[in-house]
């Protein structure tokens, strides 16, 4: 019997080529395929708490299977993948936002085989990256995701959608062959026997200091563009605001993690004396990341544009974290990451709500709108709220750790990113009094609620917010399980 990484690879393969194939049922196949792998996820979390920690001093991974794939003379290449509690933690929302894209995306009229194909294709790329532990696996993975979003913007997208589509993919094309450039070097120059992730872990410490340092600028580069990091950041807005809403949900909740996962994974994990060379320019990166996409945030017009700036802001706080190094850090940084993936999916969601009912994201056009569209205003309320972190929902938990661990690193640097949550509240809650209360403005006559399944979509958003939010232990659990060293335990 496959292990089950390994059927749940060939679970969404076949289930994605199923998808394309069936016509006018697409969308029950795809919601069959997106339920089938949640279920799937689920039991590797109960699985989760026997998990192995250093094996041999190289960090171990539960379901782990290796098999020969390429033999290049003194280099093998392996398909390799393994699971521990961060690619857990991210393979959980990469099921969680499959299943809702699915929902939301119901009434997709225009091809809706070639549309669900394309969701679930996108969602097998990234569920490939968080399992592989192989450096050839892994860039295949994560340029396979590229091919399905490229079309998902280009053909469902808005009036500028082909422009967006190649800016994406120009520019995220492009860092990942520097990022693979520098994985090759970091196999080569240390000598590792294999791509795969033992050894290249094992192999890394013979490096000097100096190379570290170059080669984690090189990852950081590769990675930080897809994060997206000021001021590599200018395809996101275009890329978001053009896109379909399944293809923002996807965009913002997944595509945006494959970067501080990488990253976490292939240079803070393998390259510690690289991070502590470079880390104050982490920091200027980060700290300018966070003011830049908070004060662009306020300026926004358009409620999708806000919510896209604002994924810059929050990464820019996920950054930070990472380049503290502690454990703590690393904590705050994964929990931040699904916050944010559960958040701004749901977000997106409202956004696209409000241009089919309204006919506009204009925020200043519209107004007053809880009376007709009692549902969606609820949906966009909870969202704006977890977005800058109001106790009890999801956002809080994960944006206290970070500035908690900020403050053990840095001290008073912390008053940067606390000022700036200031100005985060501000823009979310000047667009909640212009769009929500106050007279109707910009309401039609024919204007209703949301369908069933846009509203199932963002229900299911909005109850996660809320569960990780009273119960954020049921991530931090599984996190810190996690054999990094500086993890409890490890």
């Amino acid at each position: 019997m496959l292990p089950i990484l390994s059927l749940v690879l060939v679970t969404l393969l076949v289930g994605t080529v199923a998808t394309f194939l069936a016509g006018a049922r697409a969308r029950w196949v795809a919601l069959g395929v997106s339920a089938v792998f949640l279920a799937e996820v689920g039991t590797l979390f109960a699985q989760y708490p026997g998990w192995p920690g250093y094996v041999n001093g190289v960090p171990g991974f539960a379901d782990g299977q290796s098999v020969p794939w390429i033999h290049l003379g003194w280099l093998q290449v392996n398909y390799t993948v393994g699971v521990d509690g961060i690619s857990l933690i991210f393979i959980l929302l990469t099921a969680i936002l499959q299943v809702a894209t699915v929902v939301y995306s119901w009434g997709e009229e225009r091809r809706p085989a070639a549309y669900f194909g394309l969701v679930l294709l996108t969602c097998l790329g990234c569920f490939g990256v968080f399992v592989a532990l192989d450096i050839l696996l892994f860039f295949l993975f994560w340029e396979a995701v590229l091919v399905p979003m490229f079309f998902l913007i280009g053909y469902w997208g808005g009036p500028r959608r082909r422009y967006a589509a190649l800016k994406f993919f120009v520019y995220t094309h492009v860092a990942s062959i520097v990022m693979l450039v520098g994985l090759l070097a970091l196999a080569f120059y240390s000598g590792a026997a294999s791509f795969d992730f033992s050894a290249v872990y094992a192999a890394a410490p013979t490096l000097s200091p100096v190379v570290q340092a170059f080669l984690f600028l090189s990852l950081f580069f590769g990675f930080g563009v897809k994060f997206p990091i000021v001021p590599f950041h200018t395809w996101l807005p275009d890329a978001h605001v053009e896109a379909p809403t399944g293809g923002s949900v996807l965009l913002a909740g997944l595509l945006l993690k494959l970067g501080g996962y990488g990253l976490i994974r292939w240079a803070v994990e393998v390259l510690p004396e690289g991070l502590a060379h470079v880390r104050p320019i982490l920091f200027f990166v980060a700290f300018l990341s966070i003011g830049w996409g908070s004060v662009v945030s306020l300026a926004q017009r358009d409620l999708k544009r806000m919510v896209a700036f604002s994924s810059i802001n929050h990464m820019g706080i996920v950054l930070l974290a990472i380049a503290l190094g502690s454990s703590l850090g690393l904590l705050a940084a994964v929990l931040l990451m699904f916050a944010h993936g559960i958040v701004s999916g749901l977000l997106f969601m409202t956004a696209g709500s409000v241009h089919h009912t309204f006919g506009s994201r204009d925020i200043p056009a519209i107004g007053g709108i809880t009376p007709t569209t009692p549902a969606l205003s609820t949906m966009i309320m909870v969202g704006s709220l977890a977005s800058l972190g109001l106790p009890a929902l999801i956002g809080f938990p994960a944006e206290f750790t970070a500035l908690l661990a900020t403050w053990n690193g840095l001290g008073y640097w912390v008053m940067i990113p606390l000022g700036i949550l200031v100005v985060t509240a501000s823009f979310y809650l000047w667009m909640m009094q212009r769009m929500l209360f106050g007279p109707a403005r910009g309401v039609p006559a024919e204007a209703h609620d949301v369908p069933w399944y846009e509203g199932a979509g963002m229900g299911l958003l909005v109850a996660l917010t809320v569960l990780f939010g009273v119960l954020p232990g049921l991530l931090v659990n599984v996190i810190v399980s996690s054999p990094i060293k500086g993890f409890p335990g490890t």
